[in-house]
């Protein structure tokens, strides 16, 4: 190392070795430090934010009702949405979002709060099996990755079973990877990390069903068949760990089956093969759809994935042994693959695919800088891109509400774009000089950037995609008041009207509900005005259309409010 300054003595040529090694040491930790307090600052505002925007059509009306009415019932066995029996889903976090709501109260806080708490959960074993396979510092940057990109931010701020999913199969893959990592020199080690290998299957089971132990057993298959690492078999501790999935995962299937006869034959079969094998839910996309999907999802990191993703394959340890970084791969390939050949898909299925890419993409190297000034030149391009094109979309004509929805979020969208231009600019600046404050300046940008957009422009524009804000208008309803949705259902109005609705000419996800409560709904208009002219109170939700056609026959009803699509209307 020191050959080029000639003939040294040894003590000296030590002294200078021992200052060099400490010098690195001394930068390891400064970058530790940075990173350390980088993602806390992004974990303030992380949940700060929660509340910022009301609850959402449509998932995140259904994913905060379902705990909210397991909190009014006290019946945690069988979900139920407005009333009715609702089992497409397993109930793990309705039950955890019901916690939380009576924790924190019935608020847009409380219901999003498991979803971000997932996210952030999930970037902790992301830390911690990066610090294991690598180091300290590897594990930060793969946390700050992870939690920057463009997917992951939007899912960690809405309330859907994705991101919990995807943190459950975080660290059932991560914990498999701690474990085995051990198995030579730890083998107590390695059965703790195993049975919370099994436990993190059991809990994605609860939450999304069978995926749960579907998508981490073909990894183990594929990945020993490419390693030749049979040994891993032998470290699964298959007995303690098929014993503690079936005491988690068994009671509620027994329980709900008990409560409602062919509630496990829906779940699985309609909610499983049904939905994966065939277009009955109608979410059919190309082959290719979930590529483009990832390479907007993982902005800013799109550079690194790809190569993650394209050279992640190749073995870092002898066959036979076991490879760490071969398992994430496999993980992230597989995963993408599996969604991509179902007929069914929708973006955030390939949420877990994120945090192993993110992983392997976290090292130095040549390579490393070339990617970042790759990654930092697409965030100005983007930011570029934004800043042309909102002045010419200003220039099209739109229809009023069209107009109106672009006025809302033209000035956070300018916001945006002067984000990824300085982001960009900063990240190519500190490329010159070090490779640390670039990625952090790239991860402070792309997490910022989605986040403020969620949270302010999503506000601006909430009275498009919620009716929280049209009910606030309304002021307090009447307590024990019917309340109707005419030709249409707006998942957010239970959550926020505190009681169920009675759908008029709607089934959609009620559907399964309906079939064995019909009482619940009504099946005409002509049932709902018959109804309507013999109560003295009551509160509907509906249509323009349907409210001038109601008005013309003479229904007696007076409007409190409307917003884009609906009317609300009281019966006096």
């Amino acid at each position: 190392m020191l050959a080029g300054l000639g003939p040294l003595p040894v003590r000296l040529e030590f002294s200078l070795l021992g200052d060099a090694l400490m010098n690195r040491d001394l930068d390891a930790r400064h970058q530790a430090r940075a990173w350390t307090l980088l993602l806390i600052a992004c974990g303030i505002a992380w949940f700060a934010l929660l509340g910022a925007r009301p609850l959402y059509n449509p998932d995140e009306g259904r994913y905060a009702q379902i705990p909210a009415e397991m909190l009014a019932s006290g019946d945690y066995t069988l979900p139920r949405l407005d009333g009715m029996v609702y089992l497409e889903k397993p109930p793990l976090q309705y039950w955890a979002t019901a916690l939380s709501l009576r924790v924190f109260g019935h608020t847009e806080w409380a219901a999003r709060f498991v979803t971000a708490g997932s996210a952030v959960l999930a970037l902790v074993f992301v830390y911690l099996l990066g610090r294991r396979l690598w180091n300290a510092e590897r594990g930060l940057i793969a946390a700050g990755m992870t939690g920057s990109m463009l997917l992951y931010v939007t899912m960690g701020q809405l309330t859907t079973l994705d991101m919990s999913l995807s943190c459950w199969l975080t660290i059932a893959i991560a914990a498999f990877c701690l474990g085995q990592a051990e198995r030579e020199r730890a083998p107590d080690t390695t059965r703790s990390w195993m049975l919370v290998c099994w436990a993190a299957m059991a809990a994605a089971t609860l939450t999304k069903g069978l995926i749960g132990i579907v998508l981490p057993g073909a990894v183990l298959l594929l990945y020993s068949a490419l390693q030749r690492d049979t040994a891993a078999w032998r470290h699964l501790h298959l007995g303690k760990g098929l014993a503690l999935y079936a005491i988690l995962v068994a009671p509620w299937c027994l329980a709900v089956e008990r409560a409602h006869p062919g509630a496990l034959d829906f779940l699985v079969i309609h909610e499983h093969f049904q939905r994966y094998l065939t277009k009955v839910h109608d979410r059919f996309k190309p082959w290719w759809y979930f590529l483009m999907i990832l390479a907007a999802g993982s902005l800013p990191w799109l550079p690194q994935v790809c190569r993650s993703l394209l050279g992640g394959w190749r073995a870092t340890a002898p066959r036979g042994h076991f490879d760490g970084p071969r398992v994430l791969w496999v993980s992230a390939a597989f995963t993408l693959l599996f969604f991509s050949l179902s007929d069914s898909k929708l973006a955030p299925y390939i949420v877990p695919v994120l945090a192993p890419l993110s992983l392997l993409a976290a090292g130095g190297g040549r390579t490393a800088l070339k990617d970042l000034r790759l990654a930092a030149l697409l965030q100005l391009a983007l930011g570029v891109a934004i800043a042309v094109a909102l002045p010419l979309y200003g220039q099209r004509a739109l229809d009023a509400d069209a107009t109106w929805t672009r006025a809302m979020l033209t000035p956070y969208a300018w916001m945006v774009a002067a984000l990824l231009i300085g982001g960009g600019v900063l990240a190519l600046w500190h490329g010159r000089t070090s490779l640390g404050r670039a990625r952090r300046t790239l991860t402070a940008v792309g997490f910022a950037a989605p986040l403020l957009l969620l949270a302010l422009g999503g506000s601006a524009i909430a009275a498009r995609y919620s009716v929280q804000p049209l009910l606030a208008r309304v002021g307090p309803l009447e307590d024990g008041a019917p309340l109707y949705t005419v030709e249409t259902f707006d998942w957010t109005l239970p959550f926020y009207a505190g009681r169920p609705v009675v759908p008029v000419v709607y089934r959609g996800e009620l559907d399964y509900g309906l079939t064995f409560e019909p009482s619940r709904g009504l099946d005409s208009v002509e049932a709902f005005e018959a109804r309507w002219k013999d109560s003295t109170s009551g509160y509907a939700l509906v249509p323009h259309a349907t409210a001038l056609r109601l008005a013309r026959d003479g229904l007696p009803m007076r409007e409190l409010g409307r917003d884009f699509d609906n009317v609300f209307v009281s019966r006096r």
